[in-house]
């Protein structure tokens, strides 16, 4: 009988972070946030270009909307758990609304799913924004993207402009913040950075009059991607690892489609059996019945390779363990 998978000592470099990028005290300057930001987005971007690494970065960006949802969530005053969000999102209704907190994980999501390689990817975020603020938004990012400096300076310049024009759109703020950072870093699609870390009090000074020529809101923004960036560079190495162990115990797997359904787990936070493996396995023209999709779940938890999140007797969401 197969046994449950012992995890091997990871070989894989843990992520090399100096202690200066862990120093707890804000910088006072913006030549100190921003040495402090791209330092860390450099060794985000070796991470996510490293194939010896290989960071499943749907699975990453999927992690990583959940976190900003629960961020962005407070910023609006409704303090909501990753399981709380992953309930809205996943266990409402083709047809009901999914409430704030669903809404605002997919809205995340939609918005890390935008992909510089397809033509149309400036109309696709344009279309996740409020109409109010559509028509502005063309120029909005020509301004962005034709403005010199680095690509958080970019990225701050434009989330100003859009925060002081329509103060309370925060969230479409950092959304957009993110596609302009990724856009001018060289990278395929989003990750969200700025909706991790940004906090209220830097949004509503740069929506003031009381910021002088930008810097507090560009130093607060190095500051927060420099954190950011530093938690999902080790965020992306510990998913590295947990997804080499599942294509790990592949060979295992006698369930039809498992392939497919593996897949799925290396693409999603949380995995809901009875609407993305069954009937058929989402992404893929694979049926499975309920049953296979329950067994192949507990399979996997045999292996040691997936969790079960929720606690509960039914409606269980599975994601990587």
């Amino acid at each position: 009988m197969n046994q449950p998978l012992k995890h091997a000592p990871d070989t894989l470099p843990k992520p090399i972070l100096p202690s200066w990028v862990f120093d707890t005290s804000p910088p006072e300057t913006s030549e100190d946030a921003g040495f402090a930001s791209g330092a860390t987005l450099a060794l985000l971007h070796v991470a996510l270009a490293d194939p010896s690494i290989n960071v499943p970065t749907e699975l990453l960006r999927s992690r990583l909307a959940l976190r900003a949802a629960v961020h962005c969530l407070k910023l609006e005053g409704r303090a909501q758990s990753e399981a709380d969000i992953r309930d809205a999102y996943l266990l409402t209704t083709a047809g009901d609304a999914m409430g704030p907190a669903g809404e605002m994980l997919a809205l995340w999501r939609m918005g890390s799913a935008i992909t510089f390689r397809h033509a149309g990817w400036r109309e696709r975020l344009c279309a996740l924004l409020p109409p109010d603020m559509q028509e502005h938004f063309p120029n909005w990012m020509e301004q962005a993207e034709d403005m010199p400096g680095s690509p958080v300076a970019k990225a701050a310049s434009l989330l100003g402009n859009i925060v002081q024009m329509f103060p309370r759109q925060e969230v479409a703020a950092l959304l957009c913040a993110d596609t302009i950072l990724a856009r001018s870093l060289g990278w395929n699609a989003p990750l969200p950075l700025f909706g991790l870390q940004l906090t209220g009090k830097a949004l509503r000074a740069a929506a003031s009059d009381r910021v002088t020529d930008g810097e507090d809101i560009q130093i607060a923004c190095h500051a927060s991607i420099a954190r950011a960036a530093q938690d999902t560079v080790r965020l992306a190495h510990d998913l590295s690892r947990r997804a080499a162990h599942l294509r790990a115990v592949e060979p295992k797997l006698r369930t039809r489609g498992s392939q497919d359904a593996v897949r799925l787990f290396l693409s999603e936070d949380a995995v809901l059996p009875s609407a993305m493996l069954s009937p058929t396995i989402r992404g893929s023209s694979t049926t499975m019945t309920p049953r296979s999709a329950r067994r192949f779940c507990e399979r996997l938890i045999e292996l040691g390779v997936v969790r079960e999140l929720t606690g509960r007797a039914s409606f269980r969401l599975y994601g990587v363990a």
